[in-house]
Parts: C-alpha cells; sequence; structure tokens
C-alpha cells in the first residue's frame, strides 16, 4: 500500500462524502457510469478537490468541467465569472446552469458548484485510494486499542484493588 498524502487523504475524503457514485445508465443496461464529480457550496472544498485531482492524480484538464446550480433571482454571469476565477476552469467548459425556483436564499451564496470528470480509469483508482484510506484507519485504530489497552494496565494501582477503567 502506498503512503498517502495529506492532500490525498483530503481529496479522497472529499470525493468519498460529496461525490456522485457509480451508477447505471438508464439508456443502456448494464452499463456503469463512473463520474469522478463533487458538488458543494463551499470554494474552499471545491478548490481542495481540484488541487488533488490536479497534482495528485494528474487528470486531463480539458475532459473538466463545471456545473452550476442557482436560484431564480441570482446573477448568473456575476456567479459563473466567480466560480471560474475560484477553480481556474474557463467559461467555455461549463455545462449548462441550472436555475432552481426563487428560493429563500437568493443572494446568500455564490451558488452550487459541480465539479464534472468521468473516467472509468480515474474513477477505479479514486476507489482504490478510499480503500488504502480505510485501511490506514483500521491499522491506526488497532494501534491506538493496543496502546489504549497499555496504558489502562500500567495504570493500575499498586494496593491490589482494581479500579474501573472508563
Amino acid at each position: 500500500m502506498n503512503k498517502l498524502s495529506l492532500r490525498q487523504i483530503v481529496g479522497i475524503t472529499i470525493w468519498w462524502t460529496e461525490g456522485t457514485k457509480a451508477y447505471t445508465d438508464k439508456r443502456w443496461r448494464r452499463s456503469l457510469v463512473y463520474p469522478v464529480d463533487v458538488t458543494n457550496t463551499n470554494p474552499d472544498i471545491i478548490k481542495s478537490f481540484l488541487e488533488f485531482l490536479r497534482k495528485d492524480v494528474g487528470i486531463n484538464e480539458l475532459r473538466l468541467k463545471l456545473q452550476l446550480q442557482i436560484h431564480g433571482g441570482d446573477n448568473q454571469i456575476e456567479m459563473e465569472k466567480y466560480w471560474s476565477e475560484i477553480t481556474k476552469i474557463p467559461l467555455s467548459r461549463f455545462t449548462k446552469t441550472i436555475v432552481r425556483p426563487v428560493g429563500n436564499k437568493v443572494g446568500k451564496s455564490k451558488g452550487t458548484c459541480k465539479v464534472r470528470y468521468s473516467d472509468k480509469a480515474t474513477y477505479l483508482r479514486l476507489e482504490d485510494m478510499w480503500k488504502n484510506v480505510l485501511t490506514l484507519l483500521k491499522k491506526n485504530g488497532r494501534a491506538a486499542g493496543n496502546r489504549t489497552q497499555s496504558l489502562r494496565s500500567q495504570s493500575a494501582n499498586t494496593t491490589g484493588i482494581r479500579r474501573p477503567v472508563f
């Protein structure tokens, strides 16, 4: 198992928690779609995920797309420009912006940004990275459990009276 950097652990965790998972394409029987998509309103999460894709995964930048969801009444041009600057993705690679009915959050956010990238090999690589993170967590959990047990035995008093350990 390869050692993972903090950026890789953060990036893969963002993808696993905020991303779209593989699904069956309704148009074709037994055909799976492997999206490497993340949707969020927080620009720091989007930037962190893109940095991970660009620096650690090595994606084809030209295949990277962006889609926004905004509310009616929001300034679409301003929001598209904002996300283009944040993500360093040109407006020419934005897919159609989805405009939802006027909600109670008009003007309170810069919209919901969806990073879109579709590639089976990349998806499977990310899935393997996630499994590595889980393995590391399990291994560290066992090590922490062993340390806790050791500390418990060391904390036994010398009177021979057994104290409860919480």
